[in-house]
């Protein structure tokens, strides 16, 4: 026979769930509250690695060497060739730096090493290691419903950008305590398009424009996406904090929390809403 969990036992359990993630979250908001006793030292990169992988364009260029195949890609981007690496570290080291400044960090740059060194302060190091951006093309895919018929639209590619950055995470003065950390996003044509009905033949055409990127688009989301990453840093060393503290005795794994700075409220995310921690 089947055995059943009667009404009072559900509620004891999930009085016991909700306990239980009550805690994990006083932990992440004393994390939000409370002064940042370590100051964050950002080092940047010299240089950004930039990938065409339009190979498709270009006859033939699988009969080439490695060495030719990426100069001639390079030099047949839309934008790649175009970017200044210095201006682009620069506008993302930018909204970096603000996001961990608004986040209640004070951050060195670079050329602070030697006095915190030789003062032997405690700083968390965070290198931005590597920032890689690739182009491609994104082919365009959308469904839309009409009178219960499903109108496909296809057929149009969009340029686009991919960022990748690698963070390497550490603390000065402090051996074997090194993490990876990476994540991405991306940057496209911006499509604007309306679904319309011929009048006669009922036929449906697909009217659209599309608003090609420009190199101050690019400069521009390098802003947002170094913003971006310092928020899923932040969410990092904010679950860091949640492990760290909570009681050995705990019997749930938690849960993995994010901080809403608009609305200054932290709540669960899924595992695609994170940071990646690389082995």
């Amino acid at each position: 026979m089947k055995r059943f969990l009667s009404y009072p036992v559900i509620f004891f359990l999930l009085l016991l769930l909700l306990a239980g993630c009550n805690a994990e979250q006083k932990l992440a908001r004393k994390f939000v509250g409370m002064e940042k006793p370590m100051p964050i030292l950002v080092m940047k990169p010299d240089i950004v690695f930039k990938h065409n992988l339009k190979e498709y364009e270009i006859p033939g260029i699988d009969t080439l060497s490695d060495y030719l195949k990426d100069s001639l890609l390079y030099e047949n981007s839309l934008f790649l060739r175009e970017i200044d690496d210095s201006l682009l570290v620069y506008f993302f080291y930018d909204g970096f730096e603000r996001s961990m400044i608004s986040m209640g960090y004070t951050v060195f740059p670079e050329d602070s090493l030697p006095v915190l060194m030789a003062e032997s302060l405690s700083a968390t190091v965070v290198n931005l290691a590597q920032i890689s951006l690739e182009e491609y093309t994104h082919p365009y895919l959308s469904e839309e419903v009409v009178y219960d018929e499903v109108i496909v639209i296809d057929g149009i590619d969009l340029n686009a950008i991919n960022f990748n950055i690698w963070i390497e995470l550490s603390k000065l003065n402090v051996e074997g305590d090194h993490k990876v950390l990476f994540t991405s996003d991306y940057l496209m044509d911006d499509l604007n398009g309306l679904l319309k009905q011929h009048l006669i033949t009922g036929k449906f055409r697909f009217d659209y424009t599309i608003d090609t990127l420009t190199l101050a688009d690019v400069y521009d989301f390098a802003g947002r996406f170094g913003s971006y990453s310092a928020g899923y840093l932040y969410d990092y060393l904010l679950n860091r904090y949640v492990r760290e503290n909570i009681p050995a005795s705990y019997p749930y794994d938690p849960y993995y929390y994010h901080y809403d700075t608009r609305r200054r409220i932290v709540y669960p995310v899924d595992s695609g809403e994170r940071i990646i921690e690389l082995n």
